[in-house]
């Protein structure tokens, strides 16, 4: 069926953030005084802010909360947001092609709303979306759809329209998983093979294929 609606998810799917959301673990268990590897990191970008944090406090013994925990990584990072995240090549043709054909789109991402309101003005791209859900605001992470249910409900497009578009496959399972439409999206950070992502996946966006999403629209 025709798309009506998009449920994008922003770092890996629309930007090049990856790359230092890789390194962001680490950085900061060394920070405050844990021995870190890279399987750290592995762990993050994997399941993402809450279950990292379950980890932190459960298996390292970290005492601090969510919050003080959530606002000291994204202090680490922000910066790469205000000055050198960029759109993946061919996201923002996509997104053209999708705003002249009148789907309703919104962003459902683990990043804190400041962070992307600051890169989505940086980058001209605030015109595409029409509301931002994060996971901090939801009270929940993407291991659950309650972030993709809330995004469904306010686009108000038809189940069997609207398509997530994502590239973690822990997050592309649970939105398949609960009946949503996915496009898989190529990120060279994701640790799960293409051919695990495919099988979840409606329609899987490689590499090379430069968001060609013609499948979409006719």
């Amino acid at each position: 069926m025709k798309i009506t609606g998009a449920i994008f998810d922003m770092d890996g799917t629309l930007l090049n953030s990856m790359d230092y959301w890789g390194k962001v673990a680490t950085e900061f268990l060394t920070k405050n005084g844990y021995d870190a590897t890279n399987d750290d990191n592995r762990r993050f970008l994997e399941q993402g802010m809450r279950e990292f944090y379950a980890y932190a406090t459960t298996t390292l013994g970290m005492t601090k909360s969510y919050d003080e925990v959530h606002d000291e990584i994204y202090n680490l990072i922000r910066e790469k947001y205000e000055t050198v995240v960029k759109p993946k090549d061919g996201a923002i043709e996509m997104l053209d092609a999708l705003l002249e054909k009148g789907v309703k789109m919104c962003l459902a991402t683990a990043t804190d709303k400041e962070t992307v309101e600051i890169v989505l003005k940086r980058l001209g791209m605030e015109k595409y979306f029409s509301k931002i859900f994060t996971v901090k605001e939801v009270g929940i992470g993407k291991s659950q759809p309650k972030i993709y249910q809330l995004a469904l409900e306010y686009l108000g497009t038809p189940k069997d329209s609207t398509y997530v578009f994502e590239d973690a496959y822990y997050a592309i399972n649970t939105a398949h998983s609960n009946g949503f439409l996915v496009v898989g999206i190529y990120d060279k950070n994701v640790f799960v093979s293409k051919e695990e992502i495919k099988k979840l996946c409606d329609y899987y966006i490689d590499e090379n294929d430069r968001y060609n999403i013609d499948f979409l629209l006719k």
